[in-house]
């Protein structure tokens, strides 16, 4: 495996996994899911309320979505746990329980995926902004998700002798990862109508950061 379609930040949006499925069709080998695949219906205010949730609650049963998932590298988010925390006591449906077991990462010998919702974050206000990683991962290359932000960081150093490189991709645009420093490769959100996801080949060390403009978008913007 070599090039790969990932996802972050879906949220459930099943015709924008599609319409990403249809674009990546014959340009990658595996597809993952950097975590929030489905959307918690509970908030987490009121998470640990003292309430009887039942599954319809928690979660759309949405079997076409869960089939589509099925075939996908998952990584689960905080969604993901949320919705099994929501679901702790409750008969969960096979299909669904599969989705929900998925590990917190996912590695190949050079890149480790992961959802994010557990790094320390510098905030801009209240928005995410990038992650503060209180040591290196073993791998030179990590992508992640959670900020719904799209973001490409290269030159981290354990040193801290190199002050990182941090842009804002241009969608299409082929980014040629460094040999040295770690990369953090954050995918953005595929849930909106500019749905977002990034084409990374593994073997050639470089990312693409893609967008599908769903119909609503397009109809949007021609009116």
């Amino acid at each position: 495996m070599a090039r790969f379609a990932v996802i972050s930040d879906l949220h459930g949006n099943y015709e924008n996994l599609l319409a990403i499925q249809e674009k990546a069709a014959g340009r990658v080998d595996t597809m993952v899911l950097t975590g929030d695949y489905l959307d918690a219906k509970v908030s987490k205010k009121d998470l640990h309320r003292d309430l009887h949730w039942s599954l319809q609650d928690a979660v759309d049963l949405d079997a076409p979505l869960w089939q589509a998932l099925s075939s996908c590298v998952l990584v689960r988010g905080n969604q993901e746990e949320r919705i099994t925390t929501v679901l702790r006591d409750r008969s969960v449906p096979s299909a669904l329980q599969a989705l929900l077991a998925a590990p917190e990462e996912w590695a190949t010998p050079t890149t480790r995926f992961v959802h994010g919702h557990r790094f320390p974050w510098f905030r801009e206000g209240e928005a995410l902004s990038y992650p503060v990683l209180n040591a290196l991962p073993d791998r030179p290359v990590l992508i992640h998700g959670h900020s719904h932000r799209r973001l490409l960081t290269t030159g981290l150093e354990a040193t801290g002798r190199h002050t990182p490189l941090r842009l804002e991709p241009v969608t299409g645009h082929v980014y040629e990862l460094p040999g040295s420093g770690l990369c953090l490769v954050n995918a953005g959100a595929a849930r909106d109508r500019e749905a977002h996801w990034v084409l990374y080949d593994e073997e050639a060390r470089t990312v693409t950061f893609e967008t599908i403009h769903t119909q609503e978008a397009v109809d949007e913007a021609a009116g």
